[in-house]
């Protein structure tokens, strides 16, 4: 029987070293996080069994790491043991308020933390289960420079996850400053992520989704600020906790990410299942994406993981298919060829050519391109290279 994994989160490595030496000892598999941040992380990657957390913590502390643990549907069961020096019955009340199942005071016996640690987790699994919350893939569409046609790739390939799968799919317009997601599905903007980000510093799951707009063929969108200047509202930590939300509604989430490499664009590909990296047959696309490859390899982003779109791909002019690929090292997997004027017209209209034209060569190469991506997602199978729609 495999041990139960337990996430200690304490900023003093004496300490944590510790409860980590005691707990292996006891036979339990331990991780370690240093704040209430990198907790969070953590859990929402790889959930352990059980939390181990210390009230003062930097960032955010543990009281308020012990609510947000219990907000999310895929954590509000875990078992937290609260750590802290304060002893007093209002610290001990303060802990059970915020979620915690059982509060042990500095300093404590080896023995006593083991028995607290077998505890919680008894209590939880002689509960009644629950059906285990299952977490939507997050597809990120990217481009390395601006023009490349990211946001078009980025809706058709929603609506397609949405046509072909008839699951519950949403598009985040995470270009901030100047998102078109709106526009392309013509959805009047009377809400946007600005109004989960003012109505407070604990973004709830019935917030996000009462944010959601709808669009006739069922896809849901989550549109970027209306005016340019309050991008800057939004930060990394507002991502990651929309994203997270998201995801336990959504079957797929597909994210119009910005081009540039902010914090915000960061914490989107941290919590990313695929990127799509859109380019076109053109220098200056080539290097930026050469570029994102190399930071994609330093940023710990499995090379799987990402798959080359090349937009425009019958364009007849530019940069070759052998050369692109020399220059990048790798094979292109998807070759999604120009829509010309229909494309054009149908952006215009706010009328996405996959609900019109239907037989359009783009839009069969959007839908196989949206085949591959649920196969892979679905079944973890790796996406095919150089995929061309026949």
């Amino acid at each position: 029987m495999k041990p139960h994994t337990l996430l200690i989160v304490d900023d003093d490595d004496t300490v944590a070293e510790m409860l980590e030496l005691v707990l292996r000892g006891a036979g339990y598999e331990v991780r370690r996080a240093a704040s209430g941040e990198e907790a969070l992380q953590q859990i929402y990657k790889n959930l352990p069994d059980a939390l181990i957390c210390d009230v003062l913590l930097p960032g955010i502390d543990g009281y308020t790491l012990c609510k947000r643990v219990r907000q999310h549907p895929l954590t509000k069961t875990l078992p937290i043991l609260m750590l802290t020096a304060q002893g007093d019955i209002s610290a001990k009340i303060a802990g059970f308020e915020a979620g915690a199942n059982d509060y042990l005071a500095k300093p404590f016996e080896p023995q006593e933390l083991v028995y607290r640690v077998k505890n919680i987790l008894a209590r939880t699994t002689t509960e009644t289960p629950t059906a285990p919350v299952q977490r939507g893939k997050v597809i990120t569409v990217f481009g390395a420079k601006g023009g490349v046609g990211k946001t078009t790739i980025a809706v058709s390939v929603a609506l397609a996850l949405r046509l072909r799968s008839r699951r519950r799919v949403v598009i985040v317009d995470a270009d901030l400053t100047f998102g078109d997601v709106a526009v392309h599905l013509n959805i009047a903007p009377t809400r946007s992520i600005i109004d989960i980000v003012r109505s407070g510093d604990e973004i709830e799951q019935e917030m996000v989704k009462q944010v959601l707009l709808s669009h006739p063929s069922g896809l849901q969108a989550l549109l970027a600020p209306p005016r340019p200047e309050e991008a800057e509202l939004v930060s990394a930590e507002h991502m990651t906790r929309i994203l997270d939300l998201l995801a336990v509604n959504a079957d797929y989430v597909v994210v119009d990410c910005q081009t540039g490499y902010d914090d915000r664009t960061l914490s989107v590909f941290d919590r990313t299942d695929h990127v799509l990296l859109v380019i076109t047959p053109e220098i200056g696309p080539l290097k930026n994406t050469s570029l994102f490859l190399s930071l994609a390899n330093q940023l710990g982003i499995d090379p799987r993981a990402i798959s080359i779109v090349l937009n425009r791909s019958n364009s007849g002019v530019g940069i070759g298919v052998s050369e692109i690929e020399r220059v990048l090292r790798r094979k292109i997997n998807f070759h999604v060829m120009s829509g010309g004027q229909p494309v054009v017209t149908a952006v215009n209209r706010g009328t996405p050519l996959i609900l019109e034209q239907p037989k359009h060569p783009f839009v069969q190469q959007i839908l196989y391109l949206a085949d591959q991506m649920m196969k892979q997602l679905d079944t973890n199978q790796n996406v095919p290279t150089d995929a061309v729609t026949r």
